[in-house]
């Protein structure tokens, strides 16, 4: 999967996002489509849909592991990264349920990366 793929898919499997992904200031941006991936994310997990969060994380799998090097770089530091607010938008409770619910690619990453920023 390329970048340009990225858009196309999250807006058929988040139809909720299409809207937000045609107004992608360059097609094939990957980053920002990933921002809008992780901003949709943390919109569901304040509403406490999580079955939407799941399908959310679930996605971002898959563009992981079947994505080229841009696409694995753009999930890692766009979507992995937003983890890290996510966290402090949630309860104690709330993260746990979370993190139990994390695909355990993303999760891996996410704690790699709190390890190297000592966050």
């Amino acid at each position: 999967m390329n970048q340009y793929e990225v858009p196309a898919l999250m807006a058929d499997e988040l139809p909720e996002i299409k809207t937000d992904l045609k107004h992608l200031p360059v097609l094939g941006n990957v980053n920002s489509a990933m921002r809008i991936l992780a901003d949709f994310t943390s919109r569901m997990i304040k509403q406490g849909n999580y079955v939407m969060v799941r399908k959310c994380m679930r996605l971002a799998d898959r563009m992981y592991s079947r994505g080229n090097n841009l696409v694995r770089t753009a999930v890692e530091n766009v979507f992995v990264f937003s983890f890290s607010s996510l966290k402090l938008s949630c309860n104690r409770s709330e993260w746990r349920f979370l993190q139990a619910r994390m695909p355990v690619t993303l999760y891996s990453l996410y704690i790699n990366q709190v390890n190297r920023t000592g966050v």
